[in-house]
C-alpha cells in the first residue's frame, strides 16, 4: 500500500476504528515506555523522570500520528485544538472548580468525619503557581489535546457528547492501570475503584469544558492540572489524607454531586451542539 493510500485509509476510519486504533496506539506507546521504567528501576532518577513524563505524552503523540496518517494538517490540528481566544469565564471555571469541589470534600471531612485541619502539611499558597505549571507542562495537563482534542470529537460523530465522555472516561481509566502496579506513584496508593471512578466521572467534566470551549483544550488542560495540583492543598492532611478512603471518597463524592447536576440539567448534550471533527 503507498503512503498516500495509507492515509486514505485512516481518513476514512469510522470513529470505532478510530476509537480501537487510538487506544492501542496510545496504550503501546505509554505502557512500553513506563515498562521499560519500571524495569530498570530508575525510580526518581532523571532517567525515570524522563519515561514517565515521555509515557504520560503518549495520549498527544498518538493523535498527532494518527491526524499525520490520515492526511490532515498537524499544524492546523494543533492550532484549532490551543485556540486561545475562549470566553474568560471559561479559563476562571477551570480555575475555580477544582477549588470549590476540594472545599466542599474538606468541609464535609471536618464537619462531619471529625477531621482536623492541618495548615502547618500544606505548602503555601503562593506555590501553587508551580505545582499548576508542573502539571501543565509535566503531569497530565498534555494529555488531553489526545484525549479531548482527538478522541472525544471523533467519538461525538457518533456518539451523544455524553456518551463520548464516558467512552472517553473509560479509556482514560484504562490506560493509567499500569501506574498502579508501579511502586512510588501516587495512583498505587489510592483506593482502586475510587480513582477509576473519578477518572470516568471527570471525563464528563472535561467533555463539557471542551465544547463549550468549541474544542480548545486550553481550560481543560487547567481543569485537569488544578485537580492534580490541588491534591497537595487538601486541607486534611494534605497529599496523605486526599489519597485515603475517606478522603478520596469524599472527593469523588462532591465530584458525582457535580457531574450529576450538570447531566441532570443539560442531558446527554451536556448543554451544546455536537461540534464539528
Amino acid at each position: 500500500m503507498s503512503p498516500r493510500s495509507h492515509a486514505t485509509a485512516v481518513a476514512d476510519w469510522s470513529p470505532r476504528t478510530i476509537l480501537l486504533g487510538y487506544t492501542a496506539l496510545t496504550y503501546t506507546i505509554s505502557w512500553s515506555l513506563w515498562s521499560v521504567w519500571a524495569i530498570s528501576e530508575t525510580g526518581a532518577t532523571p532517567t525515570g523522570t524522563i519515561l514517565f513524563v515521555l509515557g504520560g505524552l503518549g495520549p498527544f503523540a498518538a493523535s498527532a500520528v494518527l491526524v499525520r496518517a490520515s492526511d490532515r494538517s498537524v499544524r492546523a490540528w494543533l492550532r484549532d485544538v490551543f485556540e486561545a481566544r475562549v470566553a474568560l469565564r471559561y479559563y476562571i471555571l477551570a480555575l475555580a472548580l477544582p477549588v470549590a469541589l476540594f472545599l466542599g470534600a474538606a468541609v464535609i471531612h471536618v464537619v462531619i468525619f471529625d477531621g482536623a485541619v492541618t495548615p502547618d502539611v500544606l505548602p503555601g499558597v503562593i506555590e501553587y503557581p508551580l505545582f499548576l505549571g508542573f502539571v501543565v507542562l509535566l503531569g497530565g495537563g498534555l494529555e488531553e489535546p489526545g484525549w479531548r482534542g482527538y478522541l472525544l470529537p471523533a467519538l461525538q460523530e457518533t456518539y451523544s457528547p455524553l456518551t463520548a465522555g464516558l467512552i472517553v472516561g473509560v479509556v482514560w481509566a484504562g490506560w493509567h492501570l499500569p501506574l498502579i502496579l508501579i511502586p512510588g506513584t501516587i495512583q498505587q496508593t489510592l483506593p482502586l475503584g475510587l480513582y477509576l471512578l473519578q477518572l470516568v466521572e471527570l471525563s464528563i467534566l472535561l467533555t463539557w469544558l471542551t465544547n463549550r470551549s468549541d474544542g480548545s483544550v486550553l481550560p481543560t488542560i487547567l481543569l485537569h492540572a488544578g485537580g492534580n495540583a490541588l491534591l497537595n492543598y487538601y486541607p486534611v492532611g494534605g497529599v496523605a489524607g486526599a489519597t485515603t478512603f475517606l478522603g478520596l471518597g469524599l472527593l469523588v463524592g462532591t465530584l458525582t454531586v457535580a457531574v450529576g447536576v450538570l447531566v441532570t440539567v443539560a442531558g446527554t448534550s451536556l448543554g451544546v451542539a455536537r461540534p464539528a471533527r
